[in-house]
């Protein structure tokens, strides 16, 4: 049985964006400010890159580099992996378990990121998706 759920219904919509010329102090603050694990680069308005938490920790602090003159462009990791808003919720989880990829950013039909899902809130979504169909079930 296959079940309508595409992404654009359960992905984050809390996605900031820097350019790849912020500094790692400044993008750690905006991270916090806006309460996300991660921040889009983007070079020339375009966005390029993601830089994580786990970026910052191993790309600037364990070298000890000083994060108010490291630049996001020079840690992030590259390519963005897009995917459309409309893909199915299994084939992005698929994507995501295949690939080792720890999130995917959703774009609409002009290619804005209008949002992200990681591993974490696909399998979750799943989970309480087979949960309610269960009572649904249990009641047949």
């Amino acid at each position: 049985m296959r079940i309508p759920l595409n992404v654009e219904k359960m992905m984050d919509s809390d996605v900031v964006k820097l350019s790849g010329d912020t500094s790692v102090t400044h993008a750690m603050e905006r991270m916090h400010e806006a309460g996300v694990w991660s921040v889009v680069v983007t070079v020339d308005g375009e966005p390029r890159g993601v830089v994580t938490e786990r970026d910052l920790l191993r790309r600037c602090f364990r070298p000890k580099q000083n994060p108010d003159f490291v630049l996001l462009r020079e840690i992030m990791s590259y390519p963005l992996v897009t995917i459309d808003r409309n893909l199915p919720v299994g084939s992005a989880l698929n994507l995501l378990l295949s690939d080792e990829i720890r999130r995917l950013y959703v774009i609409n039909s002009e290619g804005e990121i209008i949002g992200r899902v990681t591993q974490t809130g696909c399998l979750e979504s799943t989970l309480n998706l087979i949960l309610g169909m269960q009572g649904t079930f249990e009641q047949i």
